[in-house]
């Protein structure tokens, strides 16, 4: 049994891949999973590693999908693709101006400012922005979730993933809250 035979490549996956076998993308993502999210890590502090290696990877399947993509060297080609999305984010968000609500907030709440949520405020305030963001677009506003992916930038699947994050981040964050509430009393 030859070393192609029980595990390919990275250019045999991404010829399989480039070719209509989109299972063999999942390989290339057991492979560099880990290390994407340290390059993640390293590259930018402002956004979820976990965001932006799900965008990266997508960003590369859907490249590959439509016949482009590497041809070799996918650890570079990913990582040029971490390093883009964390840039585009970075733009985009200098970029974004924070608009008023309609006249009936005129307490000053913004566009993504959530105000009076309740005992639900500080496990909200507690997740990191974007998490707040795509529960705000999602529960707060009821956007479909194609709305909210526009929104913010990102595609449908890495917005599903998210706001799935951000719910599991504001559950366990309202748990503890509650054990502080228990503490205390």
């Amino acid at each position: 049994m030859t070393a192609t035979a029980s595990r390919p490549t990275d250019r045999e996956l991404l010829d399989l891949v480039r070719d209509g076998g989109h299972a063999h993308f999942g390989e290339l993502w057991n492979r560099y999973e880990g290390w994407a999210h340290h390059i993640a890590r390293r590259t930018t502090g402002r956004y979820d590693a976990e965001d932006i290696v799900q965008e990266a990877f997508a960003k590369v399947f859907a490249a590959l999908r439509n016949g482009n993509g590497p041809r070799d060297g996918f650890a570079h080609y990913l990582q040029t693709a971490i390093r883009n999305v964390a840039a585009t984010w970075g733009a985009r968000d200098s970029r974004a101006t924070m608009v008023p609500l309609i006249a009936e907030t005129a307490i000053g709440c913004y566009e993504f400012e959530v105000c009076d949520l309740g005992e639900l405020e500080q496990p909200f305030r507690r997740l990191p922005e974007r998490w707040q963001r795509i529960l705000h677009l999602t529960c707060l506003q009821d956007l479909p979730m194609a709305t909210a992916a526009k929104t913010m930038g990102v595609t449908v699947a890495a917005a599903t993933a998210l706001a799935a994050r951000a719910r599991r981040g504001l559950r366990a964050s309202l748990g503890a809250t509650r054990d502080d509430f228990d503490v205390a009393a």
